[in-house]
């Protein structure tokens, strides 16, 4: 007899419980490992496009809260016609026409950065009519100047009244956001040299030959 006992074979059906102890061991076998990292990096994907998400959503809620703070340009709206124009009596025509009106020349001065229309120009007496050349409207551009010669004619001379009692002109401005009308008081000059025109139209006695008799 030999001495000793040598290893021992295994038997049939043991190599499946080999592999079973791997798992005893709490080592993973390869199909498990492989089943893990494939869910860790679907996993890890996840988070990254969830925090791709968030931070964008973070991102577009800040400017939009810095659009919404900061301040917006209002729009331009210019100045009333009336607060930008100025109107300056020059002085009468070198030679009166031969109707007896009486025609003066106005300078209309635009301060403002928009041009603005002078669309008329009369006066409160209705025994007067009034011409302008050149014939309106007249655009005055942005800080322009236009001289416009005024011609006033006494179509009742029982009622034009004599005296500086008429000092002023009214004036249609509009500078395509408003339209309005604006008195203008020429000066003292102006009503002295509309009154010595008047008289010479309309003499007294004339005033008296144009009222019947009582």
């Amino acid at each position: 007899m030999s001495g000793g006992i040598g290893p021992v074979e295994p038997g049939e059906g043991t190599a499946g419980h080999e592999s079973h102890d791997d798992a005893g061991t709490g080592r993973a076998g390869p199909a498990a490992a492989r089943w893990a990292r494939a869910r860790y990096a679907r996993h890890r994907r996840a988070v990254l496009v969830l925090g791709g998400l968030t931070c964008a959503a973070v991102v577009a809620a800040g400017a939009l809260r810095v659009y919404a703070d900061r301040p917006h340009p209002v729009a331009y709206v210019p100045p009333a016609p009336s607060q930008v124009i100025s109107l300056t009596y020059l002085e009468p025509v070198e030679t009166p026409p031969p109707d007896g009106a009486f025609a003066f020349t106005v300078r209309v001065r635009n301060a403002s950065a928009g041009p603005v229309a002078v669309e008329g120009i009369d006066q409160p007496s209705r025994a007067l009519s009034v011409t302008i050349r050149p014939p309106l409207p007249v655009t005055v551009g942005a800080g322009e100047a236009r001289e416009l010669v005024v011609r006033i004619l006494a179509t009742d001379c029982v009622h034009v009244a004599r005296n500086s009692g008429l000092p002023f002109l009214e004036v249609t401005l509009s500078n395509g956001f408003r339209k309005e009308r604006h008195s203008y008081i020429p000066g003292d000059r102006y009503a002295r040299d509309l009154s010595v025109a008047l008289t010479r139209a309309c003499p007294e006695d004339r005033d008296a030959a144009d009222v019947p008799p009582s």
